[in-house]
C-alpha cells in the first residue's frame, strides 16, 4: 500500500492532467452540439462493433456445443423417422435406432483405414454394428471398449458393403482399392444388368447390419471386362471421408435373433 502512495504522489502532476483534460472533453461535448452529436455516434459505433467482435467469438466457441445437440438431435428425428415413417409391418420387420457419436480420429490415406469415436459400450455401442452420416455409410464397427469404438472405414481392404442399384435392385459389393478416397470399385456385377453413368447405389437388405437405402454413392465409369462375365465399375463415394465430424451408430434391434437364425441353416448345411 506504501508503494501504490508513493507511486501515486510521484506522477500526481499526470494524473492531474489526465483528470482535466476528461473534464474539459466533457464541457465540450456537452456545451457544443456538433462535437456531441459525433462523440455519440462515434462511441455508438465503436461498442456496436465491439459488440459484435464479442458475440461472434461467442458463437464461434458455441458451435462445439451446437454441433453437439444438433447430433444428438437428428438422431432422434432419424430414430422417429424409422419408426413412424413406414408401414408398421415394415417398422417391426427392420428396427433400427440410431446413436450420435462425434469423431475424435480419421484417418482415409492408409490402406486400411479406421475411425475413433466417443461413445462406446456404455453408450450402447457393440461391434459389428453400421456407421452412417447425412450422406451416406462410413464403416462397420470393430473394437469397442467403455467409453470408444473404432470404426473400419469403407477405405479399408476389409470392408465389403452389400449394394443394389438403386434403379433396378440389382445388387453388387463395394469394395475399396486402396488408391483414392474419393472412389471405389463394385464388384460381382453381371454383364446382363443395365448399368449407365450417374446411376445410384445404396444398401441393400441382404446385411442385418444397414437399414435397405443408404447412399453408398453413383457410378463414375464402368467398362465391360471380355475375360469373365462382370463389369469392372468405378464408384463415386457419397461420403468426404477427409471431413467426418458427427455420426450416427446403427443398432438393429432385432440384428442377433436374424443373425442367430441364419446360423443355424449353416450349420445344417
Amino acid at each position: 500500500m506504501r508503494n501504490l502512495f508513493a507511486f501515486l504522489y510521484r506522477h500526481h502532476v499526470f494524473f492531474v492532467f489526465i483528470l482535466l483534460e476528461i473534464i474539459a472533453f466533457g464541457i465540450l461535448i456537452q456545451s457544443h452540439y456538433y462535437q456531441g452529436s459525433r462523440f455519440y455516434s462515434s462511441t455508438q459505433a465503436w461498442s456496436g462493433k465491439t459488440l459484435t467482435y464479442i458475440q461472434n467469438s461467442v458463437d464461434y466457441f458455441s458451435l462445439k456445443k451446437i454441433n453437439h445437440l444438433l447430433a444428438e438431435e437428428n438422431a432422434q428425428l432419424r430414430n422417429r423417422i424409422s419408426s413412424t415413417s413406414i408401414p408398421h409391418t415394415e417398422a417391426t420387420a427392420f428396427p433400427y435406432e440410431y446413436i450420435s457419436a462425434k469423431v475424435i480420429k480419421n484417418a482415409y490415406n492408409n490402406r486400411n483405414n479406421y475411425i475413433t469415436i466417443n461413445k462406446g459400450r456404455l453408450n450402447g455401442i457393440e461391434k459389428g454394428m453400421g456407421v452412417c452420416v447425412s450422406e451416406g455409410v462410413v464403416g462397420i464397427v470393430r473394437e469397442v471398449s467403455d467409453h470408444y469404438a473404432t470404426v473400419m472405414s469403407v477405405l479399408n481392404k476389409h470392408a465389403v458393403i452389400s449394394s443394389r442399384f438403386a434403379k433396378s435392385n440389382h445388387f453388387g459389393e463395394i469394395v475399396w482399392d486402396g488408391k483414392s478416397h474419393h472412389f471405389a470399385q463394385l464388384r460381382s456385377v453381371e454383364k446382363y444388368v443395365d448399368v449407365s453413368i450417374g446411376d445410384t447405389l445404396t444398401t441393400n437388405s441382404f446385411s442385418s447390419i444397414f437399414p435397405e437405402g443408404i447412399l453408398l454413392g453413383t457410378v463414375n465409369r464402368f467398362e465391360r471386362n471380355e475375360s469373365d462375365n462382370f463389369y469392372d465399375i468405378e464408384v463415386d463415394l457419397s461420403v468426404d471421408y477427409s471431413n467426418i465430424d458427427y455420426v450416427f451408430v446403427i443398432k438393429n434391434l432385432q440384428g442377433k435373433e436374424r443373425l442367430e437364425l441364419e446360423s443355424k441353416l449353416k450349420e445344417n448345411e
